[in-house]
């Protein structure tokens, strides 16, 4: 299970992604040259970002599609601590066109979580009697 990541100038490294998304993260870093304090995030090639950030603990599987393709963003605090912006780190005026800004520009205060995050939790009725004293 990889994925593509574009980055820099028309650079492309591919990554597994059968792994907690901490340790993808990392892995992009160290590879692609970040430093480790550097926050990044991905976002598809629609500019709608994955919010990986947070979902640290997860399995990278459970956000992200085999063998699709994404962009690198940068990740800063904007003027308000509640917002986040993110800004492409790849260079490549084909793939960052104003449609992809448009949309990486409306995921900018949008937090919650990413679309493609699959649900593992399992509803149960109670088997408990309970008594109305």
């Amino acid at each position: 299970m990889f994925i593509t990541v574009l980055h820099g100038e028309h650079k492309a490294d591919l990554f597994n992604i059968h792994c907690k998304v901490q340790i993808l993260l990392d892995g992009m870093k160290h590879r692609c040259g970040y430093e480790d304090k550097e926050e990044i995030e991905l976002a598809d090639e629609s500019g709608q970002v994955k919010n990986l950030l947070q979902n640290k603990y997860h399995y990278a599987t459970e956000l992200l599609g085999e063998r699709e393709t994404y962009i690198l963003l940068r990740v800063t605090n904007g003027e308000k601590p509640s917002v986040t912006e993110f800004r492409p780190l790849l260079k490549d005026e084909h793939i960052i066109n104003p449609k992809f800004l448009a949309k990486l520009g409306s995921c900018q205060e949008h937090k919650g979580p990413s679309p493609r995050m699959k649900s593992k939790r399992i509803h149960r009725k109670s088997t408990l009697g309970y008594s109305h004293c």
